[in-house]
């Protein structure tokens, strides 16, 4: 699932289509997600298992979601150079995976969507979705900051 930065010029055409683009990231196969099984601890060992992949793959991860997060700030302020530096900081990002022999696809990282809000505001969020551990769900969702706080409970043992 590649991170699409939407320009400028089909910033309100864009926006128009950012619910859509929220049901569809919401519908769309899972094909970056690990196979769990229900059981109970799902989370945990989602979070260990996110624990244990090479330094590189945190790095990018969080430059991935401070530059999504950046860049939807941009677009709503409509402020084309720091759209343009979230851009960079991304490239920037992927070049250190490469420089480690990994790339995009061999870190696991959060789905992120736009949250449109009202007087054309945006909100975003990012998350993972995993199998559900119970009840009648079939996935559950841990938003970024949940899995930041598991990951680091989870290296101090």
């Amino acid at each position: 699932m590649s991170m699409y930065f939407p320009s400028k010029k089909l910033f309100s055409s864009w926006l128009n289509g950012a619910a859509a683009l929220a049901v569809f990231v919401g519908l769309s196969g899972c094909a970056m997600q690990p196979g769990m099984k229900a059981g109970g601890d799902n989370r945990m060992q989602f979070i260990e298992g996110l624990a244990s992949t090479p330094a590189a793959c945190q790095t990018y991860r969080q430059a991935y979601v401070r530059g999504f997060r950046e860049n939807v700030a941009a677009l709503a302020a409509q402020n084309a150079d720091a759209q343009d530096q979230a851009q960079k900081r991304l490239s920037d990002s992927r070049l250190k995976l490469v420089d480690e022999g990994l790339t995009e696809a061999d870190c696991l990282r959060p789905y992120c969507i736009i949250e449109p809000l009202q007087n054309g505001r945006l909100d975003t969020w990012c998350g993972y979705r995993l199998d559900a551990d119970e009840g009648e769900d079939l996935y559950q969702w841990l938003d970024w900051e949940t899995v930041q706080a598991g990951m680091k409970r989870s290296q101090r043992g």
